[in-house]
């Protein structure tokens, strides 16, 4: 069995400045307790007072800010810890010996200033990207031998913040059993979002202070979005493990090796059409969840190139918006709407909760046609229906059941070191660190253009979630695995019945 090592991985400690009054602010505010006395004098007398005040304050106010910047340099080390709470034990138990070999650095901002901004190459606007010249990039600043991940590991969306750091820290324990990056050992540095927006800029901030290669990022919104400009800003790459929302747009330093909805839906149809010779789709949208609309789009598009027929549309909204009648938030109203023309099979594009509710209605009704769906429907309040979801099809990012050998390897390592199955984020976030790896290994430097432009360039590059090959937009071009609902032994399971390996 391969030793791991762990010492040289660190868990960045969360860390939240204090917040002072501005001398300018106490200044005005007494001039308001003044204010009534002063209006009794006389004008003269007032127009000088007036002079002399604001003299005061425009020195008071230019003073206050040279000392708030010099407290934001020198106040670090004892500021309150609003977001360095451990992670709970599980997670914090793991990586406590690392962290008390990097505490000190994160403590003392002297030991690991932050860079002097005009050390760095500002993004695109001011350079345009995509344009820089070999002695360009040179000038820009060459990054440390330090990997970070950026995740929830407490709230509402733990569970993607901890798949995220424990495939990334799997990935990262492998690599350097087997010597490194380039023979290197990289520190892994995981910094605690809490799931809000303001985690999310300081830990962005912190991994500039130690001027990481690259950032993994949980599926979660604020990791996505909030820190986006100081990220572009400051040529951070980001590879997103899972995010289903485009990030291209976000900037030039984002990166998202996930499964393309609308490629994977382009695939399924064409399945369903060629294999299953299905023709005639009913097409179910759950207009509370904006993400259902856009796959329903994605389906209806598909179904028009294949000229298939698109026999109902049916939508369901939520009883608590206003102007909705009973029938419109109703499932059963809505599927009663198949009666009489019953297609081939029902497409619902809403999450898993609500499908269970929609193909358990269906067979209450004696309407028996197959589902078909995204990967959402592959939660257990669904698959728990057994034998009533019985021929659902859907698409998906991983397969935990694969024989290929790579997965197979994956599944056993990660259920030894986490006493769980890995899941989809669990998986691509194991192969975005190797991505990244990868990159850094190509790069003719570790300057942060060499790196993003070899991970721009990674082709087939082959992982447990498929091969991936990166677009222009820096998102992932990879095939999906395609799964029916089957009856597997004593229970029933989704199967995959077609791999793209």
């Amino acid at each position: 069995m391969i030793k791991l090592f762990k010492l040289n991985k660190t868990l960045l400690l969360n860390k939240w400045p204090k917040i002072r009054t501005p001398p300018i602010t106490e200044s005005y505010l007494k001039m308001g307790i003044m204010s009534q006395t002063i209006l009794r004098l006389g004008p003269v007398f007032v127009f000088c007072l007036v002079l002399g005040l604001s003299g005061a304050v425009f020195s008071a106010g230019c003073r206050g800010g040279q000392e708030n910047k010099s407290a934001s340099k020198s106040d670090t080390g004892d500021q309150k810890d609003v977001y360095g709470a451990m992670p709970e034990k599980g997670v914090a138990d793991k990586r406590a010996k690392r962290e008390a070999n990097f505490v000190e650095e994160v403590s003392d901002p002297t030991k690991s200033p932050i860079v002097d901004p005009s050390a760095t190459e500002k993004a695109p606007a001011e350079y345009g990207f995509g344009t820089k010249t070999e002695a360009q990039i040179e000038k820009e600043r060459l990054r440390a031998n330090k990997i970070a991940v950026l995740a929830p590991l407490v709230g509402d969306v733990e569970v993607f913040g901890k798949d995220t750091v424990d495939g990334v820290e799997l990935a990262s324990d492998e690599i350097e059993a087997r010597g490194g990056i380039h023979g290197q050992k990289y520190d892994l540095l995981v910094f605690d979002t809490k799931g809000s927006m303001e985690g999310a800029r300081v830990g962005v901030q912190n991994f500039i202070r130690e001027n990481v290669a690259g950032i993994i990022g949980a599926p979660t919104g604020e990791v996505s979005f909030s820190a986006s400009k100081a990220i572009n800003d400051n040529q951070l790459i980001l590879i997103s493990a899972g995010s289903r929302r485009r990030l291209g747009d976000t900037g030039p330093y984002y990166f998202r090796n996930t499964l393309n909805d609308n490629y994977a839906i382009k695939r399924l149809t064409e399945y369903l059409f060629v294999e299953k010779k299905m023709k005639k789709f009913a097409l179910f949208t759950s207009l509370v969840n904006d993400y259902s609309i856009k796959l329903s789009a994605a389906f209806k598009a598909e179904i028009e190139i294949n000229k298939g027929q698109l026999t109902h549309e049916l939508y369901l909204m939520s009883a608590e918006m206003t102007h909705v009648g009973q029938e419109e938030a109703s499932i059963p109203a809505q599927l009663q709407k198949l009666k009489g023309n019953i297609p081939d099979a029902i497409i619902y594009t809403g999450d898993g909760a609500e499908g269970a509710q929609v193909i358990a209605e269906m067979r209450k009704m004696g309407i028996k046609i197959p589902m078909v769906g995204a990967e959402d429907l592959m939660v257990p309040e669904f698959t728990g229906l057994g034998a009533a979801t019985a021929g659902t099809v859907v698409y998906g990012g991983f397969n935990e059941d694969s024989d290929n050998p790579r997965i197979k390897a994956f599944v056993a390592n990660f259920k030894k070191k986490y006493n769980r199955m890995p899941s989809r984020v669990a998986a691509l976030s194991y192969d975005a660190y190797y991505m990244m790896a990868q990159a850094i290994e190509k790069a003719k430097s570790l300057r942060p253009s060499h790196i993003r432009n070899a991970l721009a360039e990674i082709k087939d590059f082959e992982g447990v979630t498929g091969k991936t090959t990166m677009d222009k937009n820096r998102e992932a071009i990879k095939e999906p695995f395609l799964f029916e609902m089957k009856s597997k032994g004593n229970q029933y399971r989704f199967v995959a019945i077609k791999e793209p390996l």
